[in-house]
């Protein structure tokens, strides 16, 4: 009969530990969200933006830059505040064609690799005497995919594709991007 316990114990205690790996995530990075290929959303509405999230301080001199794409044009803006009101805006004429290279370009760089975890969803707090990249794919209104890094090294993120060359990528969709970023102090 001791037996017959202790068996039942055990085999109560495994089942326990399946249900609990079941519901609990585990710590691995998610799979990100993107379904297809990154370039076949050129045609789908979609945008690509990436905004630069200044460094932490008063409202009154906080910034942000935002970059976003689209197969019919470029937008850049300029931020004040943590509510983002628009100081410049200046938007430039794309087509499909560029926009599709654009995004097989950042898919190069990794721009769908990351750690989706609900647990870093925002960035906000992290880097704060630095700027903070987020990487956004829409579509429709809803976010496909929402990475981002820092500027502070060893700073914990979420985006693990080529930092860089996907700065570099977004700048270069801006026309004169050095002079409109003139005025703005990070």
């Amino acid at each position: 009969m001791r037996r017959y316990y202790i068996g039942f114990l055990i085999t109560f205690l495994l089942l326990l530990l399946l249900v609990i790996l079941f519901i609990h995530p585990s710590n691995k990075p998610n799979v990100p969200s993107i379904h297809m290929p990154l370039a076949d959303y050129a045609t789908t509405g979609s945008y690509a933006r990436l905004t630069i999230d200044g460094p932490t301080n008063a409202d009154i001199e906080h910034q942000q830059v935002q970059i976003t794409v689209n197969a019919s044009n470029v937008t850049f803006a300029q931020l004040q505040g943590y509510n983002g009101k628009v100081v410049v805006q200046e938007q430039f004429a794309n087509s499909l064609n560029a926009y599709s290279a654009f995004l097989k370009s950042l898919a190069l760089g990794g721009y769908t690799q990351g750690n989706t975890s609900s647990a870093l969803r925002s960035e906000q707090g992290y880097c704060p005497l630095g700027d903070r990249y987020i990487f956004e794919l829409n579509q429709g209104g809803s976010d496909i995919e929402r990475l981002w890094a820092t500027s502070c090294p060893g700073i914990t993120k979420t985006y693990d594709g080529n930092l860089p060359l996907t700065l570099d990528l977004f700048e270069a969709q801006v026309p004169n991007y050095i002079n409109l970023v003139r005025n703005v102090t990070f």
